[in-house]
């Protein structure tokens, strides 16, 4: 280390001096020879706005329900159920550390079942603005149209049970309102309001 810090002696030659003609057939020579690896772009990080407490205007959503053993309450019925929100009437209290160009995060389990082996449509805006909402599954591209395939849940298992399929996402608004969320299936379908924030008290 010692003998790298140390400084070299002074240079005595004299600088070469290369004319114009030179130096510009010298640089193409170069760039045709030169073997370049593009700088990747970075992907700026989105600068949250405020996040708006949870409104108190909205309609009422209905009141998540610890109707299935092994998860906690959900909304929702008939095949499909979905947990992650807060009572009494369906409020999704957002992280407020957890922002992406799609909006604010969080958690969702959907439970398909028993033993229905039909897709699942699932989709839902704001009920002012119509801004939608954004669904991702696992390593998949972020979409305001989500489908559920029972043929391919991404858990291995339900906490429900053998005849149920089961899939984690993270759901996306882009800002404190009063919701809607509507799954879609042959025959039928089921749409809720919900209110989503952050929680009081929370900054």
């Amino acid at each position: 280390m010692g003998a790298c810090a140390q400084t070299p002696p002074p240079s005595t030659s004299a600088t070469p001096t290369v004319d114009s003609a030179h130096l510009t057939a010298f640089a193409r020579s170069a760039t045709s020879n030169a073997s370049y690896t593009p700088i990747p772009t970075p992907t700026p990080t989105p600068i949250p706005p405020p996040l708006g407490p949870v409104p108190r205007d909205c309609p009422p959503g209905p009141t998540p329900q610890p109707i299935l053993p092994g998860l906690g309450p959900v909304v929702g019925g008939s095949k499909v159920c979905v947990a992650g929100f807060a009572g009494p009437h369906a409020v999704l209290y957002l992280d407020r550390n957890w922002f992406t160009q799609h909006g604010w995060g969080w958690k969702l389990i959907w439970e398909v079942g028993p033993n229905y082996t039909h897709l699942v449509t699932l989709h839902g805006a704001n009920l002012q603005s119509g801004a939608p909402i954004w669904f991702q599954f696992l390593d998949e591209d972020p979409t305001t149209s989500a489908v559920l395939d029972p043929q391919h849940p991404n858990h291995p298992g339900s906490a429900v049970g053998g005849d149920w399929n089961e899939w984690g996402s993270y759901v996306f608004v882009p800002s404190a309102g009063c919701y809607y969320l509507e799954a879609r299936w042959p025959g039928g379908h089921w749409r809720i309001t919900f209110a989503a924030g952050r929680q009081e008290g929370s900054g």
